[in-house]
């Protein structure tokens, strides 16, 4: 749910960000430098916060396979 939010408000931010070029608000390199801040704001990995996920991780079940007697 967390990445559909993200998504959506990058894509609102980037519409407004057209918009307002688009409208005459903001000149050109404005817009693509709030484009590029938006790739930053929304797209930089946030796993500084988060465990890695990098590694293997082995779960012990505690049975034996069936078959193998």
């Amino acid at each position: 749910m967390a990445i559909l939010v993200r998504i959506l408000v990058w894509v609102v931010w980037l519409a407004g960000a057209g918009w307002f070029w688009h409208a005459g608000k903001v000149g050109t390199a404005s817009a693509i430098a709030i484009a590029a801040l938006s790739l930053v704001v929304f797209a930089w990995p946030h796993g500084i916060a988060r465990r890695r996920h990098d590694e293997l991780r082995y779960v012990d079940m505690g049975k034996e396979p069936t078959g193998y007697h």
